[in-house]
């Protein structure tokens, strides 16, 4: 409908013709152009009620269209990009959206009034950005609308799942047992911050004949010693390790190299066979002035101290000769008449024989 002249025109400066053009081609309506004469020509018939569409909520130029395939055999396929979600209408105008031939139909017979059409995405796209881990070649990153997307993520070796930031508010669900990755009921474009970090390795030592029992965490690919000790008369570890991981053990420690597992490892200190040397004095009556205070044969556990005292009874001080074996003397006693000797024989390692000498 026009207020221009008898024929339906309306004149209008430039400026306003190139706006009306704008706000005509965003309605939907097709539009004739004759540019020598700076007009606009508008098919009645094609005229719209449709006042403005919007995708994802944000207003765009027209109604957004889905494409079709042709396949190589020949035959077509709908690529449904955008689904059709809602209307708006004013007051006294009723319509509906025809998905099989995508038009605005109205309903009623309004003469003026305007709509506005609401479409979506059919599909989104889901993208990760990983700190020690890979995507699956397998993964989809094109998930349909309101569906669950589920990713398979590989952590480096050594690393498990710490915690994701998604935007959109998503908060998705990781599942250690199969690496994968749930964000539920996606319906926009979603990006996940995901991190994994060195898992922690748990060691239990158990010490038997001796002490040292601990539990120890160290860091995935990590190395640790860990001082024992054996009880008197133990020596010789052997040792035993869970879940596939080794130790070494010198010098009283035990060294592991590279863990990969929790492990449990207990050593086990074997008990000594005992060793007696024997420790003789070969003359103990030889003297009348020195006596022997100390047995005459005595046995003597390996690494235990041997001791022969000696006593004279005249003032001198009583000698031993033990052949290459020199004892520590100690002075136990000394008055004018009696002298007493300590001869201590430390660690003993062989058998020793001795002899008194006046």
């Amino acid at each position: 409908e026009s207020n221009g002249d008898k024929n339906g025109y309306l004149y209008v400066n430039i400026e306003q013709l190139k706006k009306w053009k704008k706000e005509l081609k965003k309605a939907g309506v097709k539009t004739y152009d004759d540019e020598g004469y700076s007009q606009i020509w508008v098919s009645v018939d094609d005229v719209k009620y449709v006042d403005a569409s919007l995708l994802e909520d944000e207003e765009i130029d027209s109604i957004p269209t889905n494409q079709i395939i042709y396949n190589e055999d020949g035959t077509t396929e709908l690529d449904t990009k955008y689904l059709f979600k809602k209307h708006t209408c004013s007051e006294g105008l009723t319509g509906s959206f025809n998905t099989n031939t995508w038009k605005f139909d109205i309903t009623n017979n309004a003469k003026e009034g305007h709509c506005k059409l609401y479409f979506v995405n059919s599909k989104y796209k889901v993208s990760f950005t990983l700190k020690n881990a890979i995507e699956s070649e397998e993964n989809n990153p094109i998930v349909e609308r309101e569906k669950d997307g589920i990713f398979k993520l590989i952590p480096n070796d050594g690393y498990i799942y710490n915690e994701a930031t998604c935007t959109n508010n998503k908060i998705p669900q990781w599942d250690e047992k199969t690496n994968t990755l749930t964000i539920n009921a996606i319906m926009s474009d979603v990006n996940c911050d995901i991190s994994f970090n060195r898992k922690q390795i748990k060691i239990n030592v158990v010490v038997k004949n001796g002490k040292g029992n601990t539990t120890e965490s160290v860091y995935y690919g990590d190395s640790k010693s860990i001082i024992v000790e054996p009880n008197d008369g133990f020596k010789n570890a052997k040792v035993s390790c869970t879940n596939g991981q080794t130790a070494t053990f010198d010098n009283n420690t035990i060294n592991f190299t590279s863990l990969t597992s929790d492990t449990s490892c207990t050593i086990t200190f074997q008990k000594l066979a005992v060793v007696n040397y024997k420790l003789n004095v070969s003359n103990p009556t030889e003297f009348e002035n020195i006596s022997l205070i100390s047995d005459v044969n005595q046995s003597i556990e390996i690494g235990k101290d041997g001791k022969i005292i000696l006593r004279s009874t005249d003032g001198s001080v009583p000698k031993l000769s033990c052949g290459d074996s020199i004892p520590t003397t100690n002075e136990l006693e000394s008055t004018d008449q009696n002298k007493t000797i300590e001869y201590v024989f430390y660690n003993m390692s062989k058998d020793v024989t001795c002899q008194i000498i006046n």
